[in-house]
């Protein structure tokens, strides 16, 4: 395995400076040691003008794969933090996230809110989570979390300095979840962004207001000046065997579950706050069709940034 001294640093993709796109401005690599806190004004990394695009909470197949489309349509990419349950409901889609280019960081097993657990509890839920993406992604994942809720507590942050976990808080908040229409998407966002004028973009990808405001949202992002800017880990994440063991014997059992009854509705829901509820949404078993290959459609294959770490 490469070393950082020697790993080739990270090169924006050509397409991604087009006149047509948003594309990016430059990829940042995160040195996630010591556990420090982005966002909110810590560690700043972004110019005036620039921002990072986030997505919490998936992958939902049906709303993922929308976004994704959106990403690809303006050459940009994003940090999407996953919950477990979902990485483990559809491990296709968590591969397909990471093979757009994207980075994978974690989100808890279940969307606990970890102030409100014991320290074992919130171990679980931090440890299992990132055990059950890393298994769904069969590959390295980013040392990258986010609290939900956005609540850090002091157990936590000092639990994330040891393993050497950053965490992500936000500047932008699109507040999708509070409304299914687009528009009320953008407002929020390009509202805040008018007064911060840069800053980490919080976003969801199992809220079909997001979906439909992106495409448009991106497009005005550009023509307000806004340049993305993507993070990818200096060093990927290390799991703790305890949790990778129970990751593997849980996707198995999604799979054998799947198996058995391929067309079963998957379904999740929990508080985005303390005082409102996400609206229902679903996604579907990992049967669906899965996305056509660079050969099918004569388009060149990229290669995700989680298997530069792979290449001796």
């Amino acid at each position: 395995m490469m070393t950082s001294a020697a790993r080739a640093a990270p090169q924006v993709e050509p397409c991604a400076t087009g006149s047509n796109v948003l594309g990016l401005s430059r990829i940042v690599e995160i040195d996630t040691s010591g556990g420090p806190i982005f966002g909110r004004g810590s560690n700043d990394f972004l110019a005036e003008g620039e921002i990072v695009l986030t997505f919490d909470d998936g992958p939902s197949r049906s709303h993922t794969r929308a976004v994704l489309k959106a990403l690809e349509q303006h050459c940009t990419k994003a940090t999407f933090f996953l919950v477990g349950r979902m990485a483990a409901a559809d491990p296709m889609m968590v591969r397909e996230v990471a093979d757009a280019g994207h980075t994978i960081g974690s989100h808890t097993w279940s969307h606990a809110k970890l102030s409100s657990l014991t320290a074992a509890k919130a171990e679980e839920e931090v440890e299992l989570g990132l055990s059950v993406v890393a298994a769904a992604l069969d590959g390295p994942v980013a040392p990258f979390f986010r609290f939900p809720y956005l609540r850090p507590n002091t157990a936590a942050v000092a639990y994330f300095k040891e393993r050497g976990i950053g965490s992500f808080m936000i500047d932008v908040d699109s507040r999708d979840f509070r409304t299914r229409d687009p528009e009320e998407v953008k407002k929020n966002v390009l509202t805040q962004l008018a007064g911060r004028r840069k800053g980490i973009i919080l976003f969801h990808d199992i809220q079909p207001s997001t979906v439909r405001a992106l495409p448009s949202l991106l497009a005005e992002l550009k023509d307000r000046g806004f340049k993305v800017v993507h993070m990818v880990p200096k060093e990927t994440a290390h799991t703790l065997p305890e949790y990778d063991a129970r990751a593997a014997k849980l996707l198995s059992k999604k799979l054998e579950a799947a198996k058995a009854s391929p067309l079963a509705p998957r379904s999740l829901t929990w508080p985005q706050t303390d005082t409102e509820e996400v609206l229902p949404w679903r996604m579907h078993s990992t049967s669906a069709a899965q996305p056509p290959t660079a050969a099918a459609t004569n388009e060149p294959a990229t290669v995700p940034w989680y298997k530069k770490w792979l290449t001796p």
